[in-house]
């Protein structure tokens, strides 16, 4: 028994929908997705596919209601759409607007054009109505994709959306020819089941685009957690070694001196005996802030370990290192932490090695710098302390 054609683009486009529709259900409600935004990808899917399945099943396209049916809820899936692109993209939405645009659309297509049997100025204002949404959906969410993401995937998605609307576009235009020049035209059956088609295919391809971005940030979270301190949100001590071997690498190639500064509260441990845990971390926290806003843009600030920081300083030399290192003492020691009812003031100690020969292990300048923090430290602390300089071999 052979299987119509048009029978096989049913079962792919109800195969197809059924599917995008259960993933966002599931990375909604089970993979700790934003949930709004999966939410609002799963009605979209639905809406569309409905409408298709509509669209395919219309026995000779003679059915005013069915294809009203499907104008409504291909608005409603595009408005759906774009409603779950800014809601996972974090743009402001307007409830009011989309509610007013459905809600006037299917009481348009259903309470004026089906009683009337307006079936071409239904269909042609639904697809002018869903062109205006993908359209403004692409211009709204190019730039917020681009800076997140990558410039290529907002122009895949942009270019996408442009796609739809178009498909939309010439289907309005179809169906206003379609009324005057019906003879000129492909048959109704033809146009419905390209429309189908073309309409399924691009679904599934901005279905992709969408599960492509929700993959690309979580990655990205889990590559920041593993580089960053989740108290201060400073990079950690794995990406702050790395740092520092690429600016040793920079120094052997380009013989560019750097500085490094270990970092370390003075008393801390009285601090959590006396305050408590919490008091102690609002003290790193505060100091991390203080370090990154006395840092430069090009510098590296990381939580080296407990009250320990560690701050890299490209392109600087032994002098420039110390005015930085005096600099950032000042601050911190300017810093009071109103904490209940208590005053937290803090003081830092500070060692200071400045990496000059090409020669020099990494560990061998962490180690001089460590040593300089040790005499910061039993000097009485609260000061910068700088390990003897080196001269290149």
């Amino acid at each position: 028994m052979q299987i119509s054609p048009h029978l096989l683009l049913t079962a792919y486009v109800a195969l197809t929908h059924t599917l995008t529709t259960a993933m966002w259900l599931i990375g909604g409600t089970w993979m700790g997705l934003s949930r709004r935004a999966a939410a609002e990808w799963m009605r979209a899917s639905l809406a569309n596919g409905v409408a298709l399945l509509i669209t395919l099943t219309d026995s000779g396209g003679r059915s005013t209601l069915q294809m009203m049916l499907a104008c409504t809820l291909a608005v409603l899936g595009a408005a759906s759409l774009c409603r779950g692109m800014h809601a996972f993209l974090r743009l402001p939405q307007a409830n009011g607007a989309f509610l007013r645009l459905v809600g006037g659309m299917a009481a348009f297509d259903l309470l004026l054009c089906l009683p009337l049997g307006w079936a071409t100025l239904g269909v042609a204002t639904s697809c002018a109505v869903v062109v205006v949404v993908v359209l403004h959906c692409a211009w709204e969410t190019h730039e917020a994709i681009a800076r997140e993401f990558h410039r290529g995937t907002a122009a895949v998605s942009s270019g996408l959306l442009c796609a739809i609307g178009l498909t939309f576009a010439l289907t309005a235009l179809t169906a206003v020819l379609s009324a005057q020049h019906a003879r000129a035209l492909p048959s109704l059956e033809v146009r419905q089941v390209s429309l189908a088609f073309v309409a399924s295919v691009l679904s599934i391809m901005i279905a992709f685009v969408q599960g492509y971005i929700v993959v690309m940030r979580l990655v990205n979270r889990l590559q920041h957690l593993s580089q960053h301190d989740s108290l201060t949100g400073l990079l950690n001590r794995r990406a702050i070694e790395a740092c520092l071997a690429r600016e040793a690498h920079r120094l052997q190639r380009f013989n560019e001196p750097y500085a490094v500064l270990l970092v370390d509260i003075d008393h801390f441990k009285r601090i959590n005996d006396q305050l408590g845990h919490a008091a102690g971390d609002e003290v790193l926290r505060s100091v991390a802030r203080t370090i990154v806003d006395q840092a430069r843009e090009v510098d590296r600030v990381a939580r080296y370990g407990g009250e320990e920081f560690c701050v890299l300083l490209p392109h600087t030399d032994h002098d420039g290192a110390l005015q930085a290192a005096e600099r950032l003492r000042e601050a911190v020691h300017g810093l009071d932490i109103v904490w209940r009812d208590e005053l937290i003031s803090m003081t830092v100690s500070t060692g200071l090695a400045c990496a000059t020969d090409p020669h020099e292990p990494l560990d061998s300048l962490l180690r001089r710098a460590d040593e300089a923090l040790y005499r910061a430290k039993t000097e009485g602390r609260n000061r910068v302390v700088a390990a003897p300089r080196l001269q290149a071999a």
